[in-house]
């Protein structure tokens, strides 16, 4: 069978030989250039460093090339902008050596640039979702016109889309698109890694009549060295990173920005060069840390997950990651970044610093050695988003009627199941509150939606979503990167001066100005590490159901050091004669009361709402068990949890329990009607299933054992010797 290479436009074939040097192409090169060229839908699998690019732009630019197409012809959307600068040499490259043209297009690119662009488009346009939505509502953009050729869309790391509110959003603007251009666009996507690719492309479709391929050539086997060490804090996690780093590059991954700062400052002056990168760094100092960790053979970069995508900074030696991910997926990104050289070994080491920590990381390397990846589900009821949606087309149109709505978002996979009543609903409360105006059978802005999001706060149509309040920090004209509002007003309030660590770097607040958003610093010699409003650290029912199986198991991981083997030890002698299989005990103690579930955090919330709903005062939900806040007596939980076992519906318990739940309000809230409104803020499909697959257990038919408590009541627990469990 003729190799794919050959169907590319000659122009091509010719630079990838001798520009590039290219002998031929790797598997799902070869497949996505067929695929591409046969002209379906596709997403594209392969790790990191596997040729996704140029498996999706070889064949995109010799259809440019044999069909002639004017700019813009492709557009290729990445979910952050430091991978569009990362990608952008080599994509130009590509372009460039066949006579085409890329262009970047983020808030960050010069105006004077972007002007340029508008007055001479080029071929591939490379921006974010949010950048070409503010393509698409500005006066100063005639988008029908740009895009009026668009007939391909490269969408890179779109796991990272799929399964949140800004996949509905991009793929809404793909409807959006293809009504300007008059075809179905070619949608292709990129991904590492993915449990369930068939969803993730019939997501990805939405009304596209073509074909969808999926593309995901038989892996290699990895070989890996992998290993899991406990440690007791910080410190010595930094002296284990800096004597098995020295003379290594290694990537050091953590779970948040403010752990990122501490890992950075203890591992400083151990004879290995630091950087940090993360969110609230400023871009010049993460490009500085990217480019001189490029050229180091002895530096380390201390990063959250914006160095999991497929950033490139060269080969690396070794990834240490600082306590367990949360997902199967997140390790496999992680640890892809280390041997991809021929004949390298992945090397991949947890420094864990709880018991449970540790617990989660072995659980997470068993899960992965059986192949186990978490599935994506993408948001189908988006209503946030359509509300966003209906606003942005009634500016980019000038005003719009609903059946013209109808025809930009239809398709949308976003908003398959919403019903036509809820879309009608969500209209007609905009209306009703003022935010949408309707007259002559088309929708505009209202007075309340002027307020809040047109003219001098045009900007909040242009952000789909909620960010939080944070202040810029300067440093003279530098900007450093930012920290929390809240973190620095509070800290104001307190004696002496207001110092605190960013960028691997103690400064002092000179001055902060919150009117225009701006901390003015110094250097300072010592600080604190700020705190950043991040999401709750909830793991899965399927990772918590396997750190169950580990504590039941007897073997010892072949992962674990000396101290690690010792801790899992303690923990399964605490947990001795409490778990069985398809239980969930309740625990009654003299002093604690603790309900076992391995359910996760999402479930565990639900059923601490259904719990507290059914007369069982207060609980405190955690990802493997619950426990009453104030004292309780076993009658009273033991009615409660009983209460709870006979929910069958478990769609109405999360509606319930939404009314309950104190949340943000979100920028776009006020235009729902109450019920969507309650349908949006409940539980995930995957939480009330699990809470479901725990009341199943807990059922009395299973072998949940009731026992006494000191006072005499009859309580459905289960006897334990004092385990606090977590």
């Amino acid at each position: 069978m003729a190799s794919s290479f050959f169907r590319l436009h000659p122009t091509l074939q010719h630079a990838i030989t001798h520009d590039l040097g290219w002998r031929s192409l790797r598997p799902v090169q070869e497949q996505a250039t067929a695929a591409i060229l046969d002209g379906a839908n596709a997403v594209v699998l392969a790790p990191t460093a596997g040729g996704k690019t140029e498996a999706s732009m070889f064949p995109v630019l010799s259809r440019v090339l044999e069909e002639s197409v004017a700019p813009v012809a492709a557009l290729y959307i990445c979910p952050i902008r430091a991978l569009l600068n990362n990608q952008e040499h080599r994509i130009g490259q590509y372009c460039s050596m066949v006579g085409l043209s890329a262009f970047k297009w983020h808030g960050d690119v010069a105006a004077s640039s972007r002007k340029r662009f508008l007055e001479r488009p080029a071929h591939v346009l490379m921006t974010t979702p949010e950048s070409l939505e503010v393509m698409l509502i500005s006066q100063r953009v005639d988008a029908e016109r740009l895009f009026a050729n668009l007939a391909m869309v490269v969408i890179d790391e779109i796991h990272a889309f799929a399964g949140d509110e800004r996949g509905a959003h991009l793929v809404a603007i793909l409807e959006r698109l293809s009504r300007f251009c008059g075809k179905d666009i070619q949608r292709i996507g990129l991904s590492a890694t993915v449990g369930n690719p068939e969803v993730i492309g019939e997501w990805l479709q939405g009304s596209s009549k073509r074909h969808n391929k999926l593309i995901n050539p038989p892996k290699p086997p990895t070989k890996r060295r992998l290993a899991i060490d406990f440690v007791e804090d910080v410190h010595a996690l930094a002296v284990q990173a800096a004597r098995v780093g020295a003379g290594k590059k290694s990537l050091v991954f953590v779970e948040s920005r403010g752990m990122a700062e501490r890992v950075a400052a203890a591992m400083a002056g151990r004879g290995i060069e630091v950087f940090v990168h993360h969110s609230a760094v400023s871009r010049a100092d993460r490009r500085l840390a990217e480019e001189r960790f490029a050229k180091g053979n002895n530096t380390a970069i201390v990063s959250t997950s914006t160095m999991e995508l497929g950033i490139d900074i060269g080969d690396l030696d070794l990834v240490l990651q600082a306590d367990a991910p949360k997902t199967v997926a997140s390790l496999l990104q992680r640890m892809g970044r280390t041997g991809r050289r021929t004949g390298s070994v992945a090397n991949f080491r947890m420094l864990c610093m709880s018991p449970e920590s540790m617990l989660q990381g072995v659980a997470l390397l068993q899960l992965m050695e059986r192949g186990y990846i978490e599935d994506l589900q993408p948001h189908r009821s988006a209503a946030r988003v359509l509300a966003h949606q209906v606003m942005a087309l009634s500016l980019q149109q000038g005003g719009i009627s609903r059946h013209r709505l109808f025809q930009f978002v239809a398709g949308a996979a976003g908003f398959s199941k919403l019903s036509e009543d809820d879309v009608q609903d969500i209209i007609d409360t905009m209306i009703d509150r003022d935010i949408l105006y309707e007259a002559d059978g088309r929708l505009s802005l209202g007075a309340d939606g002027e307020a809040r999001y047109g003219r001098r706060h045009f900007f909040e149509l242009y952000s789909v979503f909620d960010t939080p309040n944070t202040l810029k920090v300067m440093h003279g004209k530098t900007e450093v990167g930012t920290v929390s509002a809240f973190f620095a007003m509070g800290a104001m309030f307190e004696d002496g001066p207001f110092c605190f660590r960013l960028g691997n770097r103690a400064w002092r607040a000179t001055y902060i100005d919150d009117r225009r958003g701006l901390c003015h610093v110094v250097p300072a010699e010592a600080g604190r590490v700020p705190s950043w409003l991040g999401s709750p650290n909830d793991i899965s029912y399927e990772l918590c159901q396997e750190m169950k199986a580990v504590l039941m198991a007897g073997d010892v991981p072949v992962w674990l050091d000396a101290a690690g083997r010792e801790e899992l030890g303690d923990l399964r002698a605490g947990y001795a004669g409490l778990l069985e299989a398809d239980t969930v005990p309740v625990e009654f103690t003299d002093d604690a009361i603790r309900w076992h579930t391995f359910a996760g955090g999402r479930a565990n919330r639900l059923l601490a709402s259904a719990l507290e709903a059914n007369g069982g005062g207060r609980w405190t939900p955690g990802n493997l068990s619950l426990k009453p806040r104030d004292a309780k007596g076993g009658a009273q939980v033991r009615d409660a949890v009983a209460a709870v076992l006979e929910i069958d519906d478990w769609d109405a318990e999360a509606a319930r329990a939404a009314q309950t739940i104190k949340q943000a309000d979100g920028k776009f809230d006020v235009c729902l009607p109450e019920g969507v409104l309650a349908q949006q803020r409940g539980a995930s499909r995957a939480a009330y299933t699990a809470a479901a697959a725990v009341a199943r257990l807990a059922a009395p038919a299973l072998r949940l054992t009731i026992t006494q408590d000191d006072s005499g009541d009859a309580s459905l627990v289960q006897e334990g010797d004092g385990h606090e469990g977590f």
